[in-house]
């Protein structure tokens, strides 16, 4: 079998990006040629592949309209050209399953989320018109050529079925429990300045689907009640949102609580699950999958939003605390530490027992060979 996995620009190493790396080693691993077509891809993130043949088109575009359809008509372009030479052509985030109409090859979609978090409907209805066609042809082109999509969790299972029609397959992610059980506490609070703090962190890129303002509004509310309390937001950020959020912090007096990062190599932010007292993820229904299991592996009680799309597992498992209530969760946390050991080891046993990136990938590999059996319908 023969497998070419299709991404569009890989700028930052997150989890979608991870996800990519750790199918396309094991496959390697396995025997099973693999090739990565990807329209831009970061050295940081290109050195993590073990043997996978890269074809880096080098069109780091933007995300206005055109530039969604100039990079969907070049990945089409290269998929059309090399679909001959593969038995799955397995696509992931937004827009490479577009890319894909017309090709008559068995076609595999990852969909860590749909693509409707890109319709901004706040925009003036002359711009709203095409960002609405570009997704109705997205819609047509999964029904017509995509013959199997899997999502992490019944959240996103549900709400791939209202929006196409026909349910996905449900595959958990994958988790790094050996590496992120493990980690240097001292150092962290070394490298931040965090001694004699309460340490809020949140984990994930600065954008406003995963509503770092609300992480910055418990911060507020907190701060009378524990002197200390700091949040640390790690992870990759720019543009408005982010001066928004810069913004507010200097208008509440909140510079002294609050600590952005920047984007972090996954040693020093294990090393900020080891040494935070809560990990805060008030994210709406967009990514941010691993974060809450990777502080779990560091035995750190999470306090995850009911929208984040993983929360029927935090619930159903009692692993951690599901609320929009996420400053009188903290306050909980902080005055009874003692009452959230319980429900840590046990969401570390779960993680440990339930998600790992070879399980992840062995069921990927059975969804291939499984479509690829069929591919004589084509």
């Amino acid at each position: 079998m023969k497998v070419l996995i299709v991404n569009t620009k890989m700028n930052v190493y997150g989890g979608a990006e991870l996800l990519i790396v750790k199918l396309a080693n094991y496959l390697s691993r396995t025997g099973i040629e693999n090739k990565l077509l990807v329209t831009f891809l970061s050295p940081e993130i290109e050195k993590k592949f073990e043997r996978t043949e890269i074809i880096t088109l080098n069109k780091d575009l933007g995300s206005g309209i055109k530039d969604i359809v100039t990079e969907i008509l070049i990945l089409h372009k290269h998929i059309k050209e090399l679909s001959d030479s593969f038995d799955i052509i397995n696509v992931h985030n937004f827009p490479s399953e577009v890319s894909v109409f017309g090709i008559r090859r068995p076609i595999v979609w990852m969909c860590n989320e749909p693509p409707i978090f890109w319709l901004n409907t706040h925009l003036p209805s002359l711009l709203l018109v095409p960002h609405k066609l570009v997704l109705k042809f997205e819609n047509l082109v999964v029904k017509k050529y995509v013959r199997k999509v899997c999502v992490a969790d019944e959240f996103n299972a549900r709400r791939f079925e209202r929006i196409y029609g026909f349910k996905p397959e449900i595959i958990n992610y994958g988790v790094d429990y050996e590496f992120f059980s493990k980690g240097n506490r001292k150092r962290a609070l070394e490298e931040f300045g965090l001694f004699d703090t309460f340490i809020i962190l949140q984990v994930g890129m600065i954008t406003p689907l995963k509503n770092q303002m609300e992480s910055i509004k418990v911060v507020e509310r907190l701060r009378d009640k524990i002197p200390n309390v700091k949040l640390v937001l790690a992870g990759w950020g720019k543009g408005n949102y982010m001066l928004m959020l810069k913004e507010y912090i200097r208008k509440k007096d909140l510079e002294q609580n609050v600590i952005f990062t920047g984007h972090l190599d996954r040693e020093r932010l294990r090393n900020l699950y080891h040494a935070c007292d809560v990990l805060l993820h008030p994210i709406k229904p967009q990514g941010g999958w691993l974060a809450p299991f990777e502080a779990l592996c560091a035995r750190k009680p999470i306090v995850v939003s009911t929208r984040m799309t993983a929360s029927d597992i935090v619930s159903r498992e009692k692993i951690g605390i599901v609320t929009n209530d996420f400053a009188g969760a903290i306050w909980d946390i902080y005055n009874n530490p003692d009452k959230y050991q319980e429900m840590t080891e046990r969401g570390q046993r779960w993680v440990k027992e339930n998600l790992s990136w070879d399980k992840f990938c062995k069921e990927m590999i059975n969804l291939f060979y499984e479509v690829g059996r069929g591919k004589e319908k084509y």
